[in-house]
């Protein structure tokens, strides 16, 4: 990111101009817009009366509820709270008189393409040295990795034990026991898990139902091989599938034993619903705005991702019955979809 400013005189001489880039963390355009005003004010000698013109008309809203008005809690769940907190200061310090004012956007003002064009200018220049931030000026700043945390803080550590749980569970011995998890999206996975909450409400009587996901999800469910592993003295660990009797009774197994009645063999059903399901997501994603236009060949293409295999199943549609989303059907689907689309 890059950000640029350039100060006149009152009579429209042009008395200095900066511009440099900056640390892409947290990045917006709000962001560079809060950034050349710090460093402007920044610049001034105490005691200046200054007009700032901006083509931001969030910066001109947030100034007069964080830097107008008095202190209010609300500015520290705003993002970029550290600039406008250090803004504040500079303008009690210095004893500075700032009024903005609001010029119109793409409306070919000189001044306004002059600092737009030192914005660009920044990304070319090689001589620029990177600026992490003037000297923040808040009473209390939190660092994570030594960086400052400029965001809302709840939200940012909310954040970060999301992705510590997420990593947790991506390391189950479970989920690494007999096979790599490189080819499973956990945060996709992690996604839905969490978003599927309107199935799971007390009110509707289906509370159970978020237990019985987490107990497919994680391999929890009391098939022979689970019961033999908690209660050995009760199962022989020898002990096949009753139906079979060629193979440990795994979930997986459940889909594909061969000796089970073929009505009232699960594997139709498994088949049936895991076919709709395909069918009623193709269509949504078929309606869907995309990023590119659909080819012809999109919804052949995604019927014929191994996740949809099932009959026999692949593993990679094992898996997706279990909720766990194959990054196959995501980087599929990422080449024409947004992330919040998917």
């Amino acid at each position: 990111m890059a950000y640029a400013w350039t100060a006149i005189d009152s009579d429209g001489f042009i008395l200095e101009s900066h511009y440099n880039i900056i640390s892409s963390i947290f990045p917006s355009a709000l962001r560079s817009e809060v950034f050349a005003l710090l460093h402007g004010l920044d610049s001034l000698p105490r005691n200046s009366k200054i007009t700032v013109a901006t083509d931001c008309a969030q910066l001109l809203s947030l100034w007069s509820l964080y830097v107008d008005a008095p202190f209010i809690p609300r500015m520290l769940k705003e993002s970029n709270h550290l600039l406008w907190s250090s803004i504040r200061t500079i303008m009690l310090q210095k004893n500075l008189d700032v009024t903005l004012i609001k010029v119109p956007a793409h409306a070919d003002d000189p001044l306004n393409n002059h600092v737009d064009a030192l914005a660009k200018a920044a990304h070319t220049d090689s001589h620029l040295s990177f600026q992490l931030s003037p000297e923040l000026l808040a009473p209390c700043i939190l660092q994570f990795n030594s960086l400052p945390v400029d965001m809302n803080i709840r939200k940012f550590i909310r954040e970060i034990f999301d992705a510590k749980s997420l990593l947790t569970l991506a390391l189950l011995p479970r989920f690494n026991l007999n096979s790599s998890t490189s080819d499973i999206d956990w945060a996709c996975t992690k996604f839905c898990l969490n978003n599927n909450k309107q199935f799971v409400s007390h009110r509707n009587g289906r509370s159970e139902f978020c237990g019985f996901r987490i107990k497919l999800l994680l391999d929890m469910l009391p098939t022979l091989t689970t019961l033999q592993r908690r209660k050995p003295h009760l199962y022989n660990p020898s002990w096949l599938c009753p139906q079979c009797n060629s193979f440990p009774e795994t979930l997986d197994h459940l889909w594909t034993c061969p000796y089970i009645l073929p009505e009232f063999s699960p594997l139709n059903t498994f088949k049936t619903l895991l076919l709709a399901l395909r069918t009623n997501y193709l269509d949504k994603f078929l309606s869907a705005s995309s990023l590119i236009p659909l080819p012809d060949s999109f919804a052949a293409e995604f019927m014929a991702l191994d996740c949809w295999d099932c009959d026999p199943p692949s593993f990679s549609c094992l898996r997706l019955a279990r909720g766990l989303i194959p990054i196959s059907l995501t980087e599929f689907l990422g080449n024409y979809f947004s992330s919040p689309t998917i």
